[in-house]
């Protein structure tokens, strides 16, 4: 569902209530994904040799490739890409990246704290993979130096 895409004339008051619950919903999981690609598209560009080494030495793992598979199916970088960019919401892709961890077994406690919400962030890279920049988005979180969740 587009962030401006208009309820269905045929849609009653609880069919509209429903309608916007899942447009508000859909906003907050683009913010959250987006932001966590911006933050991989910014690992990407300063540090090029590291992102790389993460990308390949996560490239044959299976929760990787499950969760690339799965990111395709559910055709989630065209919903990134959908309307406009959404702002950023750092402290979100904290959660939705702790969420990731926790889901996984990973000791989501070891998250430092989101970076602050007025870093400036690169815009996505659409001819690039949006997945693998998830992916560097939430190790840039996992691994921020020096902070304490």
């Amino acid at each position: 569902m587009a962030p401006d895409h208009e309820p269905p004339p045929s849609f009653g008051p609880a069919d509209l209530t429903l309608f916007e619950m899942l447009r508000a919903q859909n906003l907050v999981l683009r913010a959250g994904l987006c932001t966590l690609a911006r933050l991989g598209v910014a690992l990407r560009r300063a540090e090029p040799d590291r992102a790389r080494a993460w990308a390949d030495a996560l490239l044959t793992h299976p929760i990787y490739k499950g969760g690339q598979f799965l990111f395709d199916l559910v055709e989630w970088e065209d919903f990134m890409l959908d309307g406009p960019p959404p702002p950023v919401a750092a402290t979100l892709a904290r959660d939705v990246a702790m969420r990731l961890a926790e889901a996984l077994g990973l000791d989501a406690a070891a998250f430092p704290a989101a970076p602050p919400e007025t870093d400036p962030l690169p815009d996505l890279e659409s001819g690039f993979y949006l997945y693998r920049d998830v992916v560097l988005g939430v190790i840039a979180l996992a691994t921020r130096a020096g902070e304490t969740p």
